[in-house]
């Protein structure tokens, strides 16, 4: 009978208990988007996002001259989780610049998660 009741009682808390989820966020200071004429920021992805993964990756951008876009995204300093990293490559190659304006261009983008609470999956 007590194990019943223990069981109910948990199956109720559990019913009516919300997880508490991650509030993240995605920094990059104004001055790595100095010159830029589209530079989104970029997603944070659910899974890192789920596991809890932060971290702060620096990228260089090498920008055609002709186009203002990135010809290539190299990694400087990793954020240490590959989702992270793919996020931040992925959106960087999206960058675009006044043609001729900008070389080279190393970023900082910052992965943050505020108010994270592990709850039921």
């Amino acid at each position: 009978m007590r194990t019943s009741v223990r069981i109910l009682l948990l199956a109720v808390s559990l019913a009516f208990a919300g997880s508490v989820h991650a509030t993240d966020v995605v920094t990059i200071y104004d001055k790595f988007k100095k010159d830029a004429t589209s530079a989104p920021n970029p997603e944070y992805p659910m899974k890192a996002k789920n596991l809890g993964y932060q971290g702060q990756g620096i990228y260089r951008l090498v920008v055609n001259d002709k186009t203002g876009t990135a010809d290539e995204v190299k990694v400087v300093r990793t954020t240490g989780y590959r989702e992270l990293d793919a996020s931040a490559i992925m959106t960087l190659f999206s960058w675009k610049f006044a043609p001729g304006k900008v070389k080279q261009r190393d970023v900082l983008v910052i992965f943050h998660l505020t108010g994270w609470t592990r709850g039921l999956h």
